[in-house]
């Protein structure tokens, strides 16, 4: 009883199995006037004891209890075929139904997303023929000449639906509307579809037409010769096609190099074309067309004709007038710039159609169609394009030529179409990083811009950008003199003379603290917060150059011919540019201006161990 009851309990159970294995061994023993006893199971041993049995086993008065902190004993189980017991489902958990599987699309039936698209297109397709619809009943377009107008209309869009009927108003349909002036112009910025727009139309209507390009002619003689000799061959080519004998005067073509600058040997060399297309459309069998015979003479790039002749102008808008067959002709002057802006009286100007810069949104989407239709077909020599998917197409558009060319090009399509068909030529473009489409498209803005590769000037093949490039090209035959010259001319150009004796007269950068410290006031205080490096080179007198030479160089006395004649070198580079190009005479100090950049600055002042950021940075 001295013993705790925990130990008391398993001594008592000790001395049961003790008894219980003897029990077993010996067997059951008889007593008298004491039944026997059933045995035990054999498993009976290996069961934890009772709380009854123990209770039984104790001795009377025996608290049973047991001592504070002890663990709980642990229960055994049976082991089953589940080694786990079951999870409880969980309440936040959402169930999976395994018999509802999702079933898989059939890959005959056509996709949900397409047909949405396709069916949005339609949707959109119907809107633009009702809004088509609604611009011809407006401008009172017949029924014969919807037929033509709409596929015209379709092909450019609403953006320039004013602008086919403008030209529908004035030009005709070619069959029964008659041309309503004798001349008309259509002007816009580059890019904007003047020329592609004015012959779609030409072509689409039917209208015998012949097409002059005014940059390709340096005389009106020139030009008015080549006018008659296209005449000569449209009417020729018509004859034939009607399968009418050609005059003998028309078998013989102007000869090359001819000029035709009087008006009356013009009319002479013009009036068989136009008298033998007149005679041919009063044939019988003909069709009695008022328009038969007209003929539509198209000038390209008109604003090149002030350069050709002061009077071209207004010598070729009064050809109609002044020809005896002249009411056969209508003129097209397509130009960049009204033709009022280029000598023409107000009075005489003809009806214009004006074509408006295209939007963003509308470039876009003129870029995406037009190389979406010709992603698929070959390239003009025979290569064929790569044919990439529709969203490369849209990311080319939009990331590519939107971002990197247009900030150069503008809305220019012509530019714009052609550099988006080179870069779908390059297998390497299409799904490439954007850090490669934005080389390629830089590097073709540069060609259609007329900058050339300058890496290909480097001794050893380096990936540098144009401006290291040519920095290192310029700097390979020149010497340290002349590369002094050119920081002397950069650093002159650029820091007033007002901080020299700061920058490069250790004695007085006291003196230039001390009257900075007063509190005066800047001259040109708008200038002088820009960076030195951004701001415009000033001319600055010969001898201020040569004295801040002299400091660069730490040496006296270094005026010489070879350092006038390095001097001249340089300007004939292009690199120094005398102000004004005079001479200098002994009562004025000739000026220069520093035409170099900074990347060339930067690499000269690398090369005389120069810190070219404590001139330009202090300066600020």
């Amino acid at each position: 009883r001295s013993l705790p009851p925990t130990a008391q309990l398993r001594s008592l159970a000790a001395r049961r199995s003790a008894l219980r294995r003897v029990a077993r061994a010996v067997g059951p023993v008889a007593r008298p006037g004491v039944a026997a006893a059933a045995p035990l199971p054999p498993s009976r041993s290996m069961l934890p004891i009772k709380k009854e049995e123990i209770a039984d086993l104790a001795a009377p008065g025996t608290p049973q209890r047991a001592s504070p902190g002890t663990p709980p004993r642990r229960t055994l189980r049976n082991l089953d075929k589940n080694f786990s017991d079951p999870k409880e489902p969980d309440s936040k958990r959402p169930r999976r139904d395994s018999s509802a599987r999702p079933e898989l699309s059939d890959p005959k039936q056509p996709d949900l997303k397409r047909q949405q698209q396709r069916a949005a297109a339609a949707e959109a397709d119907a809107a633009k023929e009702v809004e088509f619809c609604a611009e011809l009943d407006r401008y009172g377009v017949s029924k014969a000449s919807r037929g033509s107008l709409l596929p015209l209309l379709r092909q450019w869009g609403p953006a320039r639906t004013a602008q086919i009927l403008g030209l529908w108003t004035f030009l005709g349909d070619g069959v029964s509307r008659t041309p309503a002036s004798s001349c008309t112009q259509v002007w816009g910025p580059a890019g904007s579809g003047k020329t592609a727009i004015v012959s779609s139309f030409l072509k689409g209507m039917g209208i015998r037409h012949l097409w002059l390009d005014c940059a390709c002619f340096v005389s009106l003689g020139e030009l008015q010769a080549r006018l008659a000799e296209e005449l000569r061959r449209l009417v020729v080519a018509a004859s034939t096609a009607a399968k009418v004998a050609t005059p003998k005067e028309l078998q013989q073509r102007v000869p090359p190099g001819r000029q035709l600058r009087a008006l009356d040997r013009l009319e002479a060399v013009m009036r068989p074309s136009l008298g033998h297309l007149a005679s041919m459309a009063l044939a019988p069998g003909s069709g009695g067309s008022p328009t038969a015979s007209r003929v539509t003479v198209v000038l390209d790039h008109a604003q090149e004709l002030p350069r050709i002749s002061a009077g071209a102008l207004e010598a070729l808008l009064s050809l109609p007038e002044v020809l005896q067959c002249g009411s056969q002709l209508s003129l097209v002057f397509v130009s960049r710039l009204p033709l009022s802006n280029l000598g023409v009286l107000h009075a005489r100007e003809p009806p214009s159609v004006a074509f408006a810069p295209y939007s963003a949104a509308e470039t876009e989407a003129l870029l995406f169609a037009v190389l979406s239709r010709s992603a698929e077909a070959e390239a003009p020599g025979g290569e064929a394009m790569v044919v990439p998917s529709e969203g490369e197409v849209r990311t080319l558009c939009s990331s590519g030529l939107m971002k990197f060319a247009a900030p150069f090009l503008g809305h220019n399509l012509h530019d714009l179409l052609r550099i988006g068909e080179e870069v779908l030529r390059k297998p390497t473009s299409i799904g490439a990083s954007m850090a490669t489409l934005q080389k390629d498209v830089e590097q073709l803005v540069q060609q259609r811009q007329g900058l050339p590769d300058l890496s290909g000037l480097l001794e050893k093949p380096e990936q540098l950008d144009n401006a290291t490039a040519a920095s290192t090209a310029a700097m390979r035959n020149m010497t340290k003199a002349e590369k002094r010259v050119v920081l002397s001319a950069y650093l002159a150009t650029r820091i007033d003379k007002e901080h020299d004796m700061q920058f490069f007269m250790p004695e007085g950068r006291k003196r230039q603290r001390r009257r900075q410290g007063t509190g005066a006031k800047k001259k040109n205080a708008v200038v002088d917060d820009i960076p030195a490096f951004l701001r415009p080179p000033r001319a600055v007198p010969l001898a201020r150059l040569l004295a801040i030479y002299h400091r660069l160089a730490r040496q006296p006395q270094l005026l010489g011919p070879p350092l006038l004649e390095q001097l001249m070198n340089l300007r004939e580079a292009g690199i120094l540019r005398f102000a004004g190009d005079r001479a200098a005479t002994l009562d004025r100090d000739p000026k220069i201006v520093c035409r170099a950049e900074l990347p060339l600055a930067r690499a000269c002042a690398a090369e005389l161990n120069v810190d070219l950021a404590e001139y330009l940075c202090s300066s600020t």
